[in-house]
């Protein structure tokens, strides 16, 4: 009486009943047809299922003597669910022993299917590598070289350019504070003026030297990407 109330709700449950019915009501013509129907194309979308019809189908084969066949889908269903239990109130004892006597020779041929038919891994999209624009190097104190990754020699220019251009306002600033209403030096701050506007000359062509030298280094450089931005979260 339990092994027909399983078989029962075994048939009644997916696409696999009528199959599940027709081997257990010892047609095995008919569940042969129905599993292979089912299998070739394939049209039980879940891998549990599909293992099932496999062993389901390896039974059917078994029972009628074509072990070949049978010993074929046993290593396909226990490729696709290697923990398998075989219910002693559906199959009988010589096929599960037949299926562990599978499991154990055929262990090989089983994990090589097994691997076949792992659903393919998803990786994420690689991330997009943006390349900066040459005309950062157009801009002073080495943003172009930082933009492009050049840390070092951008770095480098940051500081010089910096420096220079620093010396050279400063020196013509406080130059041109120092003269009267009328543009003129007085006496006593002519020579501190006159070293003045040499600070500010020799600062002024210190920066246009190093100006042109990261333009040029950047323009006549290779381009380099830069690295891969995260997405924001």
């Amino acid at each position: 009486m339990k092994a027909l109330i399983v078989a029962l709700v075994l048939a009644s449950s997916s696409a696999l009943g009528p199959a599940r019915e027709a081997y257990q009501s010892g047609d095995l013509a008919g569940a042969r047809t129905a599993l292979e129907a089912l299998l070739q194309p394939l049209q039980l979308p879940q891998r549990a299922d599909e293992a099932e019809a496999h062993l389901l189908l390896a039974a059917t084969c078994h029972a009628q003597e074509d072990l070949p066949r049978a010993e074929q889908e046993v290593v396909e269903g226990l490729a696709l669910d290697a923990d398998a239990k075989l219910d002693p109130l559906v199959y009988p004892p010589d096929f599960i022993a037949f299926v562990e006597r599978v499991n154990v020779l055929r262990r090989e041929r089983i994990t090589q299917r097994a691997t076949e038919r792992r659903p393919p891994v998803l990786l994420p999209p690689a991330p997009t590598i943006q390349s900066a624009s040459k005309g950062w190097y157009l801009v002073p104190f080495g943003v172009g070289h930082l933009q492009h990754g050049r840390t070092t020699k951008g770095t480098v220019l940051a500081v010089t350019q910096g420096t220079t251009f620093a010396v050279s306002a400063i020196s013509l600033g406080t130059a041109l504070a120092l003269r009267g209403s009328d543009g003129r030096y007085s006496a006593n701050d002519a020579p501190t003026a006159r070293k003045l506007n040499v600070s500010y000359l020799v600062g002024a062509y210190a920066f246009a030297a190093l100006y042109s030298y990261g333009v040029l280094d950047g323009l006549l450089s290779n381009p380099e990407p830069l690295a891969p931005r995260s997405a924001p979260r």
